[in-house]
C-alpha cells in the first residue's frame, strides 16, 4: 500500500449536509477498493480558477489515504462518473502522512496561505517597493517618450 493525497471538488450548489454526503460517499468508495483514509479536510467553498462545466465556484477536499497502487485506476474512473464530483487530482503522497484522526476536518479560508474564499472577501493587497527606488511616476514619464512596437516609425 502507499500513500496518496486526493483533492477533489463538490458541485457548489450542495449544503453542507450534500456535501458530508458527498465525501461519505468518497469514503465508501475508497473503501471498498481496499483503501484507508487517513485525513479529510474540508476546505470550503472557493472560487475556482476558471469555469468547469459551467460552475464558478466548488467545494474543495482533501484526503490522504492509503491504497494498493493496482487500485487507483478503479477509483479514478469511479471519480470521472461520480454525481457531485466534477473534479479531482489523486498523486503520490510527499512526505510523512498526517496523524489518523478519523474526524472530517474543516480549515479556515484564512489558513490556506494565498487563497480566497468564494463568498468572502478578496486577501489584502500588499505593495512592495520596486528596486529602482520607488519613484513609479518618474518611471512612467521616462517610458512616456520610449517608442512602443505598435509605432509605425522605421518600418520603410
Amino acid at each position: 500500500m502507499r500513500d496518496y493525497e486526493l483533492m477533489y471538488i463538490v458541485r457548489p450548489e450542495l449544503d453542507e449536509d450534500g456535501v458530508r454526503g458527498a465525501v461519505q460517499s468518497v469514503r465508501t468508495l475508497v473503501e471498498g477498493q481496499g483503501g484507508e483514509i487517513v485525513k479529510t479536510t474540508l476546505w470550503g467553498k472557493r472560487r475556482l480558477a476558471y469555469d468547469v462545466q459551467r460552475m464558478h465556484d466548488g467545494h474543495y477536499v482533501l484526503v490522504a489515504l492509503r491504497l494498493d497502487g493496482e487500485r487507483v485506476g478503479a477509483v479514478e474512473r469511479a471519480l470521472r462518473i461520480h454525481d457531485t464530483v466534477f473534479r479531482h487530482l489523486l498523486v503520490v503522497h510527499q512526505g510523512p502522512m498526517p496523524e489518523p484522526d478519523g474526524e472530517i476536518e474543516e480549515v479556515a479560508p484564512e489558513e490556506i496561505a494565498g487563497e480566497t474564499p468564494a463568498d468572502g472577501e478578496p486577501a489584502p493587497v500588499v505593495s512592495t517597493p520596486s528596486a529602482g527606488g520607488g519613484d513609479d511616476d518618474a518611471e512612467d514619464e521616462e517610458l512616456a517618450g520610449a517608442p512602443s512596437a505598435s509605432d509605425d516609425e522605421g518600418d520603410e
